[in-house]
């Protein structure tokens, strides 16, 4: 799965979860070990991404991790509030 693929992934799972979904970003950034996904959503998303208790990051990540799991790399996501 190359960064493209990756980055399509996250914004398919991502975007239906939000209520600003035109505003989000996401920022890939490769190592030779892992990549870093940070992922920037309006303020008011943060809390529905985190779920109760990161119920919801979590299941994002397993998805995220599971899919990209044949790349050999691992995949940290991260989200965080866009600066304005």
């Amino acid at each position: 799965m190359n960064e493209e693929a990756l980055k399509n992934l996250v914004c398919t799972i991502i975007k239906p979860l939000i209520t600003k979904p035109n505003v989000m970003t996401v920022t890939l950034t490769e190592s030779a070990a892992n990549i870093s996904c940070i992922v920037s959503v309006d303020s008011s998303d943060l809390g529905k991404l985190i779920g109760y208790g990161g119920t919801t990051i979590h299941a994002i990540r397993e998805l995220i991790f599971s899919a990209h799991l044949s790349a050999g790399k691992k995949v940290y996501i991260e989200i965080e509030a866009l600066k304005k």
